[in-house]
């Protein structure tokens, strides 16, 4: 079949960052996600219209929770499988924040602000009088840091560390659910009074032209963040109430790999996989994943392993990885970035080769799951982009979409959604081009929405 992208999908944009501004989805910057009102408009257009029909939406890769929040507000039962712990926690705490009761959290959040304050002020008079004091003494801080965490800087100022670990000590010892919505915010703001910054992905404040951060007020900046989800909150009880809590909701902290789901019970999916070359998709949240305790030693190379799609640095020196998959063209695409950079070795073709055939045998076992667990008539809604290895474009869209129909799915459209992403630069890179000029004007990195149907 030759495809046949379309830029009037009907479908608003998908870039992540109108989820801002919106209630409950502001909670946490989520880079690697999709925009609420696409998901609203993906649930209007490919659901049935019968508003008395209560159908299940699913969302592989639920990353924060964007479509199973836009799912429940239709009405529908949600379910969603995501891997990182960090990810997983803050769409638990989304799901479910209506269980919350507004006054008793009010009641923590005031008790959180008075004792920050007080350690706060403690911290700056010891900093102020000797900057090289060992602050972590202060309310025996340093049993709370995370031992296995490494940076190339100082994550944290000292300071700033002890204030954070104070607070990470008062959020352990609440009771769910409040306990979750306290480590989200701190999660959530934990990098912008670190020495590191999102440009996208995580990078050094000094590596990205900013300068240090010697102290800050972190309770004040927590606060603000818990303001915002009370404010959510008590919009989402008065908006929705009973009908959110009568709609089934699950987050599973797992591989969509291992869903146990029944067959064909799934109406809808609306999805964005971790995207080929996004090996930062873990990375991005090691400070969170270390400093709230969520994984242990060794846990992110797990993580990392045990991820759709793996990483380069994770396959590149293993055995040769080949194709599970026969799609036209594209063992030879994969076989002529092998043969790149054979002095490089595993740095060079052979190790890219390996991690690009690595993430399409994991694109064709999600279409194979996918044709498992819709429902007959039902909708998969797949965001996903290109991406150049080496010099070589590999269209992610179309490929999923050959695969899709090799595992029995029919495919609808596929949608344009956006035709300058971020990163765009990538198609500069030496790294992924093999060539120091770049190819800008040649090749353009988009997001497509492939629409499948069962």
């Amino acid at each position: 079949m030759k495809y046949r992208t379309k830029l009037d999908s009907g479908l608003r944009d998908a870039a992540a960052s109108e989820n801002k501004s919106l209630p409950i989805h502001r909670w946490v910057p989520w880079i690697a996600g999709f925009s609420a009102q696409f998901v609203e408009d993906a649930i209007r257009k490919y659901l049935p219209a019968d508003r008395r029909a209560r159908h299940l939406i699913l969302d592989p890769f639920a990353g924060v929770g964007t479509t199973l929040i836009e799912g429940i507000k239709a009405g529908h039962g949600v379910v969603g499988y995501e891997i990182n712990p960090f990810a997983a926690l803050v769409a638990r705490a989304k799901i479910d924040c209506v269980e919350v009761s507004p006054s008793e959290l009010r009641a923590e959040v005031d008790a959180f602000r008075i004792a920050m304050q007080r350690l706060e002020s403690e911290v700056d008079k010891c900093y102020s009088a000797d900057p090289n004091a060992d602050l972590l003494t202060v309310e025996d801080l340093a049993k709370a840091r995370p031992e296995n965490f490494k940076s190339r800087i100082p994550f944290f100022s000292p300071p700033i560390e002890a204030k954070f670990l104070y607070a990470l000590i008062r959020t352990s010892a609440l009771l769910e659910p409040d306990r979750s919505l306290f480590r989200a915010a701190l999660g959530a703001t934990m990098v912008s009074y670190s020495n590191y910054t999102y440009e996208p992905s995580l990078a050094s404040r000094p590596g990205s032209g900013k300068a240090l951060i010697e102290n800050a007020a972190v309770g004040p900046t927590i606060c603000r963040k818990l303001e915002e989800m009370l404010t959510d909150i008590e919009w989402a009880r008065q908006t929705y109430g009973y009908n959110w809590l009568a709609q089934s909701r699950d987050i599973r902290q797992t591989s969509y790999f291992e869903a146990d789901l029944e067959e064909g019970s799934v109406s809808l999916v609306v999805t964005s996989p971790p995207y080929m070359n996004n090996y930062h998709y873990v990375r991005n949240t090691r400070p969170q994943l270390h400093w709230l305790g969520l994984i242990t030693n060794g846990g992110g190379n797990r993580l990392e392993r045990a991820s759709f799609g793996k990483f380069w640095q994770t396959v590149r020196q293993g055995e040769r990885v080949d194709l599970d998959v026969d799609l036209p063209g594209l063992a030879e695409s994969v076989g002529q970035l092998r043969a790149k950079h054979p002095e490089k070795r595993q740095y060079g073709g052979a190790g890219w080769a390996n991690y690009v055939a690595t993430y399409l045998n994991d694109s064709f076992r999600f279409t194979k799951s996918l044709r498992r667990h819709l429902a007959v008539g039902g909708h998969a809604v797949i965001v996903i982009g290109n991406s150049i290895i080496q010099g070589i474009e590999f269209p992610v869209d179309r490929l999923l979409a050959q695969m899709s129909e090799q595992n029995g799915l029919h495919v609808e459209d596929i949608h344009i959604v956006r035709t300058k992403r971020v990163g765009n630069s990538i198609i500069d890179s030496s790294v992924r081009n093999g060539d120091v000029n770049g190819h800008r004007g040649k090749t353009q990195l988009y997001d497509a929405a492939v629409v499948l149907r069962r």
